[in-house]
């Protein structure tokens, strides 16, 4: 069993016959230099000591008349100092257990938001290879009237000859590039004596 004495000039309180379990209830906020309230009272670490006694369970007539501490000093060993030492390296190993658990989340969250924004990159530059980086141009991909006037004006002076040649290249060369079928037909019309720009 365990004693416990709180002293505090002139103040005194004192619990008897204390479990474990009711022994970290009060020793555990001590370590943590939180204050305790045992009695009617609440203790501050920084102000007040503690003492911790590991003895035989004591009687009532033992506790009587304020004999109780006198009793259980005689009867018991005096914990005090190793088992504050324990609660305080237990505390100080939760502490930093928590420390790396938050860091590791922290890890993780700066790997999967990295992991995001590369996959939302490589999203953003495949959709830039087909598409208007600008709003305004984005707005004319989605109509296709707009579409096709903005290709028409890419086409040059005789869109409706280079986009025929065009279709033949593209027809002509299955594995090709758009963008090579394109070079092919802008060739075609050059050597057949029609204007592409």
């Amino acid at each position: 069993m365990f004693h416990i004495e709180l002293r505090q000039f002139p103040h005194s309180a004192w619990r008897f016959n204390l479990s474990e379990a009711e022994l970290r209830a009060v020793v555990v906020p001590w370590a943590r230099e939180q204050w305790v309230e045992v009695g009617e009272r609440k203790w501050n670490p920084h102000e007040a000591k503690l003492t911790i006694l590991e003895g035989p369970k004591l009687e009532t007539q033992q506790l009587s008349m304020g004999r109780g501490w006198r009793a259980a000093q005689r009867r018991s060993e005096d914990i005090t100092e190793r088992v504050l030492t324990t609660v305080t390296q237990a505390e100080q190993e939760r502490a930093r257990a928590q420390e790396d658990a938050r860091i590791e989340e922290a890890a993780r969250a700066q790997v999967a938001a990295a992991q995001a924004g590369s996959a939302a990159q490589d999203r953003s530059g495949a959709q830039e290879g087909s598409a208007a980086a600008s709003p305004a141009g984005a707005a004319a991909l989605a109509d296709p009237l707009a579409l096709g006037v903005q290709l028409a004006s890419l086409l040059g002076a005789q869109p409706s000859q280079l986009l025929a040649a065009w279709q033949q290249a593209a027809a002509g060369s299955p594995g090709m590039a758009p963008s090579e079928t394109l070079a092919l037909a802008e060739q075609a019309l050059a050597s057949s004596g029609g204007d592409t720009g």
